[in-house]
């Protein structure tokens, strides 16, 4: 099966040059074709622009109709647009090699067309002269000039308190049932009435009719209980302070250019990654949703300016590193199973594909 593959170009030198190495890696008449309205060295298969560069030329051969319109505008405005026609086995080689040469970005141009007011390519509208052109081309290589910051980390040793251990120490009460055995007294009256017949004398006659009283107590003993508290021992709980002289080491760190995903981008490519996901990893135990973050991590790394200036082969090993560093997978077979994932999201990021 054939796709159409589309790079615009901010001039028609650069263009060539792309146009060449597809040339010399085997692509030829029936796959490209070239146009610009800059005036230069005419190449084999450079055509007219109204001949391929035209709205309705580009829909008939896949690419979508906002996609058309922008390509048929910057030509006009002195880019320089070339379009192959490849097999599903050469989509890679090809797009690799047109993302070599720093194609412009759809996603990224064609909203600053926006902002200008173009919604649709007019064919009347007049081809921007060279000075123009000039103009144009500066306009946007001060935009894509962005300000990275590098960071590093200072080492800032300090002391702080925390509690390292110590001793609670509880007072429980218990208790023990004892007893002891007393003998206790207790007394008792006894009255004794006995019936007495005997005189009396005088003298025990004057003592017996005397008034007088005869008092008994009966005493008895009970048992008295007091308790007496004692100290039988005694827990001393105190602190010692000792100092301890240590190293500190840790690891500084400095920052690099990350890779972040711009989502909407992704997910309207997804259609794209399923397909390829079923040509090169359906007869895999893995579904796609496995190979997913490879495929945004290579498509966010293909926007980077840090990673977009360069083809595939040259930022692997850097690419390789950051994944590994950023998903867990640190071993070289992980790698492998997700690499050809990272590659083709990196590839469609550098290059508009459409089938």
């Amino acid at each position: 099966m054939a796709k159409t593959i589309v790079g615009l170009y901010d001039d028609r030198a650069t263009a060539y040059k792309a146009l060449t190495d597809l040339e010399n890696a085997g692509f030829g008449e029936d796959h490209l074709s070239f146009a610009s309205n800059e005036k230069g060295e005419r190449h084999t298969y450079e055509y007219d622009a109204n001949e391929i560069a035209t709205p309705n030329l580009l829909t008939e051969r896949g690419v979508p109709s906002d996609e058309a319109n922008f390509y048929s505008e910057g030509v006009r405005r002195g880019g320089a647009v070339i379009v192959a026609r490849v097999h599903d086995s050469n989509i890679d080689q090809a797009v690799d090699i047109m993302a070599r040469h720093n194609p412009i970005r759809f996603e990224d141009r064609h909203k600053e067309y926006k902002t200008e007011g173009f919604t649709n390519y007019d064919a009347n509208a007049a081809a921007y002269t060279e000075d123009e052109m000039m103009t144009e081309r500066n306009r946007f290589a001060d935009q894509a000039k962005t300000r990275m910051q590098e960071v590093e980390e200072n080492l800032k040793v300090g002391k702080r308190e925390y509690i390292s251990g110590g001793v609670r120490v509880h007072k429980y009460v218990d208790t023990e049932n004892v007893s002891e055995t007393l003998r206790l007294r207790h007394e008792h009256v006894d009255v004794d009435r006995t019936t007495v017949d005997r005189a009396l004398t005088p003298d025990e006659a004057d003592r017996a009719f005397t008034e007088d009283t005869v008092e008994l107590v009966e005493r008895a003993e009970e048992a008295v209980v007091s308790k007496e508290a004692r100290i039988t021992g005694e827990v001393s709980v105190g602190k010692e302070v000792e100092f301890e002289d240590k190293t500190i080491a840790d690891t500084l760190r400095s920052t690099r250019i990350e890779v972040e995903q711009i989502a909407s981008e992704f997910e309207n490519n997804t259609p794209v990654f399923e397909q390829h996901y079923a040509k090169a990893y359906a007869s895999t135990d893995n579904d796609f949703d496995y190979y997913k973050p490879a495929y945004q991590y290579g498509y966010a790394a293909g926007q980077t300016e840090n990673y977009r200036d360069h083809d595939y082969n040259k930022v692997e090993p850097m690419l390789r590193d950051d994944y590994t560093t950023r998903y867990g997978r640190d071993d070289d077979s992980a790698w492998d199973n997700v690499k050809d994932a990272v590659q083709h999201g990196y590839n469609k990021a550098r290059m508009a594909v459409t089938t």
